[in-house]
Order: structure tokens, then sequence, then C-alpha cells
């Protein structure tokens, strides 16, 4: 009896054989991975290049992947770094604009590139994210937190400058805490956040910190400062459902694209109905201003983060260079990512 014959071109053998051999080293990389110490934060695999950041919540079996990184930046996206370039430097040489740091991501393939990433800046209102993930947080650990009463008795603002205003808080009204949540996302409202500020237990905030391998803030301190990598950590915790439920993450990132600021990342972009879920934050010091925002872009089947920080002497020109860069990469994820 003969056996089966059958004539295989060399060229198909050779991609079995490197299917097959890639296929043996994700395996190896997957259970190096799983063999890795459980309570390991923020772990470099050695081997895949892979770092991991890992919640500090956790039971006695599970420990929560909340996002993973590669350490290097993307050579896909270099044209497109090219033309943020571009526009950086045509808006610096006005003197408006002293520094900005880029960091883009497209969500689906983890993919980055970042310009001048370790430049730190201050972030301002964009810390409103994490007060709201903290109170999100407490609802979940404590259900009808959200509908507790605070009475806003007078103004907490203090000497905050803030030139984005909107509807204000009635003072001597009670707000429930998803009130003052709404004021504070949509409208960036200082007095609803030193508001739910105030209702803070700190070793539990710096949690949302610690476990994305972020300095802890001093909560003392006046400012707290990241670079824009960093920064865009926050986004990615509420998009990837990792620190919160699916439930509160989706009304967070909901309520984000809620916001009336239009000014920066947006102010260029026609589409009313992109779906954009964002923060902006201004600080103001005594030689110099900041503008930033971090955003989230639901571009149909190709949503990408972008995080804009900008250091200078005057906020309009920061302000249309952020959207300048806004229009840039969605311009860019329409027509290149995929």
């Amino acid at each position: 009896m003969k056996l089966l014959k059958t004539s295989v071109p060399l060229w198909l053998v050779l991609v079995i054989i490197a299917f097959f051999s890639a296929g043996s080293l994700l395996s190896i990389c997957a259970f190096k991975s799983s063999q890795k110490k459980s309570d390991e934060l923020n772990a470099l695999d050695k081997d895949c290049g892979i770092i991991r950041y890992r919640s500090s919540r956790h039971g006695e079996f599970t420990r929560p992947l909340l996002m993973a990184d590669s350490p290097s930046e993307s050579a896909d996206f270099l044209d497109l770094k090219s033309n943020i370039i571009e526009a950086i430097n045509a808006t610096s040489t006005t003197g408006g604009v002293s520094t900005v740091s880029v960091y883009f991501r497209d969500l689906n393939s983890g993919r980055w590139i970042s310009i001048n990433g370790s430049e730190q800046y201050s972030m301002a209102s964009i810390m409103k994210l994490v007060t709201m993930m903290y109170h999100l947080h407490v609802d979940e650990v404590k259900p009808g937190w959200l509908n507790q009463k605070i009475l806003v008795e007078k103004s907490l603002t203090g000497d905050n400058v803030q030139t984005q205003e909107g509807p204000q808080l009635t003072l001597g009204k009670e707000y429930s805490v998803k009130e003052l949540i709404t004021f504070m996302i949509k409208y960036s409202n200082n007095n609803a956040t030193a508001h739910l500020n105030s209702f803070i237990e700190f070793n539990d905030y710096k949690l949302f910190f610690s476990d994305i391998g972020l300095p802890l803030p001093d909560p003392k301190a006046s400012d707290y400062t990241l670079t824009s990598d960093q920064c865009s950590r926050f986004l990615r915790l509420l998009y990837n459902s990792s620190v919160l439920t699916n439930r509160n993450s989706e009304f967070a990132l909901s309520l984000l694209t809620e916001s009336v600021y239009h000014g920066g990342l947006l102010r260029n972009i026609g589409e009313k109905d992109l779906k954009v879920a964002h923060k902006f934050g201004e600080r103001f010091y005594p030689d110099a201003n900041q503008m930033h925002e971090t955003a989230i872009f639901y571009n149909n089947e190709n949503p990408y983060l972008i995080t804009v920080l900008t250091n200078g002497k005057d906020t309009a020109q920061e302000a249309a260079l952020i959207g300048k860069i806004g229009a840039i990469a969605y311009d860019y994820s329409k027509n290149k990512i995929n």
C-alpha cells in the first residue's frame, strides 16, 4: 500500500516553521510570566519587554492586571510624530509656547509614540479624574454613596485661578456626590472638586497612583507634576475598566464626553457625532502658564488616546497649538491607523 504523498512548496514549509517557532516563543513568554511572584508589582518582563501594572486591591487567588506597556515607542507612527514636531516647531518660534510634550497611543494595538516625554508639568484640573475615580470606587464599596448629600455652604476654591467658567454651585444648597462629580467633570468646577476632595481618605486615594507606577502626591503640596505618558494612565484605567466596574467606567467616560470645553484638542475638528472623552487643565505661575488636555477619541474602529501638555507665557497660543496637534492626530487616525 502506497503512503499518501503531497507536494508542499518550500516557501510554505518555511512559513509553517516560522509560525510554530513564534508560537512557541509566545508560549514560553506567557509561561515565564505566569511564574512570577503574585505580589510583584510594576514588573518588567525581561524576556518579552512588557511592563505590567497590577492592582494592590486583590484577593487570595487573583491579582488584577491594570495595564501593560511596551518599553519602546512604535516605528509605525514616526510619520505622525514628524508632523506633530513640525507643528510644534512652527509655533515655538513665536515665543508664546516654550515646551510641549505629547503622548499618542493606539488603543487597539497598544502602539505609542512620545515627544519630549521626560518633561514634567503640573496636572492641575486633570487631577479631577482621580477625584472622580475615587468616589466611584467608594460607591462600589459603599453602595448609595453617590446619592449622599453634601451641603455647599461656601466656596472652598481659595486662590485657584480658573479661566474656563461654567454654571456655579448655589451656596447653601445640598448636592449629591454624583451631582458634584458632574459639575466637576462637565464644567471643571473647582468648588465642586474642593467639596469632593474634603471627603477623600488619602490612604485609599494614593493606591490609584502607586498601582500604576506614579509618584505619590503630597496632600499638603499645592502642585503635582507628571509627564505626558504618566498623565495618560488615568484615562487608560477607565478605558480598561481595570480599577472600577464596567458600569462606573462607562459612566465616567460618558460624562467626560459631555465636557463643555472645546478650545483645545477639539477646536479644529468639526465632526459633531465624534465621541471624545477628555479633560483639560490649566495652571498659572508668576513667570509661566500651562495648558493641557488628555483625551480618548472614539474614532470608529480606531480609538486612540492623546495627551498634550504645554508650558509658556500665552495660554491662547498654547490652546491653539493643542488644537493643531489634535487635528493632526485625528486626520492621521482616519487615514493611517489599522
